[in-house]
């Protein structure tokens, strides 16, 4: 599996991309958590970025197995798990699924539950249906953002959802449309944070109070100029509040 690593000091911070992203979109996070010492490990899910020819399944239990398969191999007996959107669906399955393996827990713009399967999955049966190309990426893509990126950036955005496998995509987002761990989440017992973006159209704010609900102790922000990508739309108030937890300075 493909990731973007830096070594360092303490529990490695696992960072997991959402769907049609890659490692690139916690790259500059990973870059900050390097500088203050910590070690970081940003991988591309099996089935997407430059982890496309990864075997699956590409459910969601499949992919957070994927993940602690990777942190043995990487003699990594625990981590501070980071999921972002689908990402942060693939979190949940970890800290249910292994919760031995995760130290704390940062959710982004994420739910436990969707909130109109019938239509996730009449929206799947129309991803497989379709041409893997730009045009069929172009509004998943722009569904990530509040503010538009410039030309440029949603260009290498859009580079990145195609370079995920075309099978891969349908089974993941079929997986995450039927999800259902909201209620599970009670079940957790690490230090948990949870960050949703007020604009978020495809995970908006209700789901990150339904969760805070379920997981004891956890706490809940919400960025106001944010989408479904927090950590890059406010990056700076995204950091300021997702570091100190991460470093374990709260």
């Amino acid at each position: 599996m493909f990731a973007i690593e830096q070594s360092g000091t303490g529990s490695a911070v696992l960072f997991i991309h959402g769907f049609c992203q890659s490692s690139a979109y916690w790259a500059p996070t990973v870059a900050r958590v390097a500088k203050s010492g910590a070690g970081a490990l940003a991988p591309d899910l099996p089935g997407f970025g430059a982890s496309a020819r990864e075997r699956g399944p590409y459910t969601m239990a499949a992919l957070a197995d994927a993940l602690a398969a990777e942190l043995d191999a990487r003699r990594l007996p625990k981590a501070v798990v980071v999921g972002g959107s689908m990402g942060g669906v693939v979190a949940q399955h970890l800290v249910l699924r292994h919760p031995d393996r995760v130290e704390r827990l940062l959710l982004v713009a994420t739910g436990g539950l969707t909130a109109n399967e019938a239509l996730a999955l009449e929206k799947v049966g129309a991803l497989a249906a379709a041409t893997w190309n730009e045009e069929t990426v172009t509004p998943i893509v722009d569904g990530f953002f509040h503010r538009r990126p410039p030309d440029a950036e949603l260009a290498q955005y859009r580079r990145i959802a195609l370079s995920a496998s075309h099978p891969a995509a349908v089974e993941a987002a079929r997986s995450n449309a039927g999800n259902r761990t909201l209620d599970l989440l009670r079940a957790v017992r690490v230090p948990t944070l949870i960050i949703q973006g007020r604009h978020d159209r495809a995970r908006p704010p209700q789901q990150g109070v339904d969760m805070r609900e379920r997981i004891a102790g956890s706490r809940l922000e919400i960025l106001e100029d944010s989408g479904h990508t927090p950590h890059l739309e406010q990056a700076e108030d995204f950091h300021a509040l997702a570091l100190p937890f991460l470093l374990g300075k709260l």
